[in-house]
């Protein structure tokens, strides 16, 4: 069977939100600027990504949102912020797979604070695809 990642269109970046909570609780210390950016998340969405080069646009992400994501706030508040980061990282579609699906309000919330259209990849509504405007 192949990942789902292998199937996408190349267009858009996957993000794995599942993936990023077991890596997230595997790591996660908490330090003093974890606490500074739960509380000022746009501290963080002001620096450039300066990852390694040679990474796929999805690793970059994956390895940003790790720095920008947390596990203390909520789903829709870590998509939005993986949104705004994806946003200054230039891209501006992505596939999100989720371990169950959002609910009405906070997919609204989502995309009032992103600008962004959200369609559903599957029928249970695990698979987000965001086009970011």
């Amino acid at each position: 069977m192949k990942a789902y990642s292998e199937i996408v269109d190349s267009e858009k970046v996957v993000f794995d939100y599942t993936s990023f909570l077991s890596a997230s609780c595997q790591q996660h210390h908490l330090t003093f600027m974890d606490a500074l950016k739960s509380m000022i998340p746009a501290f963080e969405m002001s620096w450039k990504s300066s990852g390694p080069s040679g990474l796929s646009d999805s690793e970059k992400l994956q390895l940003q949102a790790l720095k920008v994501l947390s596990t203390s706030v909520s789903d829709a508040n870590n998509v939005i912020r993986l949104l705004r980061l994806a946003r200054t990282e230039g891209i501006m579609c992505l596939l999100i797979t989720m371990p169950y699906a959002l609910d009405y309000d906070q997919l609204e919330m989502i995309t009032d604070k992103t600008d962004c259209e959200i369609t559903f990849e599957d029928d249970n509504g695990e698979v987000l695809s965001i086009c970011i405007h």
